[in-house]
C-alpha cells in the first residue's frame, strides 16, 4: 500500500494506493452530535438523511441511487458522536463518478422543504425503532448517565419534538458551519490509475466549501461520579452495562489497553464468554467493546440477565472482575490476544473500503497514518507485565460504574 498525502487549500485529501479490485471514496467531517446543542440535538444525523435527497446534478433521492446503481457500486453514510462519514465503493473505473456523486450531495445540497417534512417522520420510526430495542436503548441511556446533561451525553437520535422542530435554514447553517475544508478528509483508497486526474476532480467538486469550521469544538465535559443507575423500559431481561474508564486514541498505552480488552472478549473462548455464558449460563449474549475516543475511551462489558436473579448475577460479575484483577493471567491467553491482534490487522485491510475507513480514522483523530508493520511492531512489544500491570490499574472496584434497563 502506497499512501501521499495532499494538501488542497485546506482540503486533506489522501490517496491509498494498493493492488485492489476496487475503489472507495470516503469522506469523513468532525460533524457529529456533541457539536450540538440541546435545541437542535439531533440535527447531524437528520443532516446525513438528507444529503441524500436532492443536489443540483443528481435532483431526486432516485437519481442519486439510480447514479450508483449503474456503476454497480455500494454507498451509504453513518453518523457518530465525534464524526460523520460517506462513502461510495466501485470498480476502479467509476472513480470519477463516486467523487462526482457525493460533491454533489455534501457540497450542493439543496434540502427541498417538502423533503425535509417528509423525512422528519422517517426519522420519527427511526428513533421508535431504536426506542422498542432494550438492548441498544440502554446503551443510549447510559450515555446519558455517563456524561450528564450535555452534548456528550445526548443520544444521536433524541426527541420526536426536535425532530419535527427543525427547518430548512437550521440545516444549511449547520452544514455551512461543519462541512467546511479543515473539517474534511477525503481518501480515495484501492487502484487509483490517474492520481492527478483525481486530485484534480477533488479540487473542482470541493472547492467552494467554507475553508474554516465555525463552531468551536466543544470541551469535554467529564463524566459521572455517581456508580450505579438504571432505566426502566418493563423489560423481560434486563439488560446491563458495566463501563470502566479507558484511554483515549492518542495515548501511548494503547496497544497495552488493546490486548487487555482482546483477553476479556474477542470470540467464544474469551474470558468474559467463558466464565459469564459457558460455565455459569448466566446470559444468552454477553459482549464487550472497547472505545478509544479523542478525549476519554470505555471498556463496556453488556449481557442480558434474568431479573429475578439480577443482583445475584451482578455480583457474580463483579467477582469475575475482582478476580481478574487479581489472577495471574494465563501466559497462553496473553500470547493468543497478541496473535489475534496481530492476524486481525493483516487481515484487516484486505479492500479498499477496509483501508479507506482506516486511513481516513487515522488522519483525522490521530493525525497520523500509521503502516501495518508499525502497527505490528507496536503490538509486539506489548509485554506479559505490562497487561498484568494495567489489569490492576483499571479494573478495579473503584473503576466500574453499572447500568441497567430494567
Amino acid at each position: 500500500m502506497q499512501i501521499s498525502e495532499h494538501k488542497i487549500n485546506w482540503l486533506n485529501v489522501i490517496l491509498a494506493q494498493m493492488d485492489s479490485s476496487s475503489t472507495t471514496v470516503e469522506i469523513l467531517a468532525k460533524a457529529g452530535s456533541i457539536n450540538e446543542n440541546k435545541q437542535n440535538n439531533w440535527i447531524s444525523h437528520f443532516l446525513e438523511h438528507m444529503f441524500f435527497k436532492w443536489g443540483k446534478k443528481y435532483k431526486t433521492p432516485l437519481e442519486v441511487s439510480q447514479a450508483i446503481d449503474e456503476i454497480w457500486g455500494s454507498f451509504n453514510a453513518f453518523t457518530g458522536y465525534e464524526y460523520a462519514g460517506y462513502y461510495v465503493k466501485t470498480a476502479p473505473n467509476f472513480v470519477n463518478k463516486s467523487i462526482d456523486v457525493l460533491s454533489d450531495m455534501l457540497v450542493n445540497g439543496q434540502f427541498p422543504e417538502n423533503e425535509i417534512e417528509k423525512e422528519k417522520w422517517v426519522v420519527i420510526q427511526e428513533l421508535k425503532m431504536i426506542e422498542d430495542n432494550p438492548a441498544r436503548l440502554a446503551y443510549y441511556k447510559f450515555n446519558e448517565f455517563y456524561y450528564w446533561d450535555n452534548s456528550y451525553g445526548w443520544p444521536i437520535i433524541w426527541t420526536e419534538k426536535n425532530i419535527l422542530g427543525f427547518t430548512r435554514q437550521d440545516l444549511i447553517n449547520y452544514k455551512n458551519s461543519l462541512y467546511t475544508k479543515d473539517n474534511l478528509v477525503i481518501v480515495v483508497a484501492g487502484k487509483i490509475t490517474n492520481p492527478h486526474d483525481v486530485l484534480q476532480q477533488i479540487w473542482e467538486k470541493f472547492w467552494n466549501l467554507p475553508e474554516k469550521r465555525a463552531i468551536p469544538e466543544p470541551k469535554f465535559p467529564g463524566i459521572t461520579l455517581e456508580k450505579e443507575g438504571f432505566f426502566k423500559k418493563d423489560t423481560q431481561q434486563n439488560h446491563l452495562l458495566v463501563w470502566i474508564p479507558w484511554i483515549n486514541v492518542k495515548s501511548e498505552k494503547k496497544y497495552v489497553f488493546d490486548v487487555l480488552a482482546t483477553i476479556l472478549w474477542w470470540n467464544m473462548s474469551s474470558v468474559l464468554v467463558q466464565e459469564i455464558r459457558e460455565k455459569l449460563g448466566l446470559a444468552y449474549y454477553v459482549t464487550a467493546s472497547h472505545y478509544a475516543k479523542s478525549q476519554d475511551g470505555v471498556f463496556l462489558i453488556r449481557a442480558g440477565l434474568d431479573k429475578k436473579n439480577f443482583e445475584k448475577w451482578k455480583k457474580k460479575i463483579a467477582e469475575i472482575l475482582d478476580k481478574f484483577t487479581l489472577w495471574n493471567i494465563p501466559k497462553d491467553k496473553f500470547e493468543k490476544a497478541k496473535s489475534y491482534l496481530i492476524w486481525s490487522l493483516q487481515i484487516g485491510l484486505e479492500t479498499s473500503d477496509e483501508v479507506a475507513d482506516f486511513v481516513v480514522f487515522n488522519k483525522l483523530f490521530k493525525e497520523k497514518i500509521f503502516s501495518i508493520d508499525e502497527l505490528i511492531e507496536n503490538v509486539e512489544k506489548v509485554s506479559y507485565d505490562d497487561v498484568v500491570s494495567l489489569a490492576k490499574e483499571f479494573l478495579g472496584k473503584d473503576k466500574r460504574k453499572w447500568f441497567w434497563v430494567e
